[in-house]
């Protein structure tokens, strides 16, 4: 399950991930946040909410960098991730590999109205 939608009011990325199990899936949600990014003005901000996130065990979690790359080509701003108390804040491998990569901040929130709140206050 995955949502990606935009609140062009608040030029806001709205990005959230569930359970992934099948890789024609991947492609979708790059295809979907590239089209979606279209709609916003530089700076936007983006909520991503992996509390659900999880990926089949066959699957590789690269498309987010493709994902990332959108954003960061977009000219994103502000980007506040909510995770599940479990996870890392690093979900993705190359996170992990390098301080380099994704290229704009990501803070952390544990809730999504507390990431709303983040967000706002930069506006």
């Amino acid at each position: 399950m995955h949502e990606i939608r935009v609140d062009v009011e608040k030029n806001r990325l709205y990005f959230t991930l569930g359970r992934i199990n099948q890789a024609d899936e991947l492609a979708e949600i790059v295809h979907k946040v590239q089209r979606a990014v279209h709609q916003l003005s530089r700076r936007f901000t983006c909520v991503t909410d992996l509390r659900h996130y999880a990926l089949a065990e066959d699957l590789s979690d690269n498309f987010m960098r493709l994902c990332q790359e959108a954003l960061w080509d977009s000219a994103i701003g502000r980007v506040v991730r909510v995770n599940s108390p479990e996870q890392k804040a690093a979900h993705f491998t190359y996170e992990h590999e390098s301080l380099v990569w994704p290229a704009y901040s990501v803070d952390s929130a544990p809730t999504l109205e507390e990431a709303e709140i983040l967000l706002d206050q930069a506006l």
